[in-house]
């Protein structure tokens, strides 16, 4: 991995704004636009596509090889009852984690929502599940309860919080940290055998060390999966 910048996500950004960010970045780390010799694109932003599209076809070098055109040629099995309804992150953090870490793997994946993706030893995607992102619980806190302020995240000291603040840091913080460790124990329980659990997304590494439940944290997890499938559609 020779570069990774991060942009919020932005469903008005025009492919000329993407490439105007894009080129600063690339330039900032000593590469160029020029530099680059294929694309495979990840979006779970329906709205974003044509934006995203545009810009690798002005700008990249041609249309981009997608997520679900490359997992068709790559040989994961997906199964779930409709997987061409499955994300394209969670295909990717899939192939990502099977490559690193050996035997079945829980990737609890911190992003807009926090999802729970199930693979099994052989590589296959098993299914999952899916919770509100702790950003959108907190926007739900404070949009919904009238004398709550809006809060930033960070690590509580203590469970017991007291005044107003420290207990909703404790009250979002903790439960999701128990959220996760029940996912897991049941997702174990159900499945039939102990699993590695990777954590990925921005505020994963919130949550490391605070948790038994978690044993890696892997922020290239999903560029990874996308690499592998961009370099199996090649051969």
């Amino acid at each position: 991995m020779v570069g990774r910048w991060r942009a919020a996500s932005d469903q008005r950004r025009t492919a000329d704004e993407y490439v105007v960010w894009l080129t600063h970045l690339m330039r900032l780390d000593g590469f160029s636009v020029e530099d680059i010799k294929g694309v495979i694109l990840s979006n779970v932003v329906p709205a974003a596509d044509y934006n995203l599209q545009r810009l690798c076809d002005r700008y990249l070098g041609g249309e981009p090889m997608t997520v679900k055109r490359a997992a068709v040629r790559h040989p994961i099995k997906i199964h779930l009852d409709r997987p061409d309804r499955i994300g394209d992150d969670r295909i990717a953090n899939a192939i990502g984690a099977h490559a690193r870490y050996s035997g079945p793997i829980i990737i609890v994946d911190f992003g807009t929502a926090t999802t729970f993706d199930v693979v099994a030893g052989d590589g296959s995607y098993e299914g999952g599940a899916i919770a509100p992102g702790i950003n959108l619980s907190l926007d739900a806190l404070y949009n919904g309860a009238a004398h709550l302020p809006r809060i930033l995240i960070e690590t509580p000291q203590r469970v017991i919080g007291q005044d107003t603040v420290p207990a909703m840091q404790s009250g979002v913080f903790w439960g999701y940290i128990g959220l996760i460790e029940g996912m897991v124990k049941r997702i174990e329980a159900e499945f039939g055998e102990p699993m590695t659990v990777v954590a990925t997304g921005g505020l994963a590494p919130l949550f490391h060390g605070c948790t038994g439940a978690i044993h890696h944290v892997d922020h290239e997890l999903t560029l990874r999966g996308l690499r592998l499938l961009y370099q199996h559609t090649q051969r």
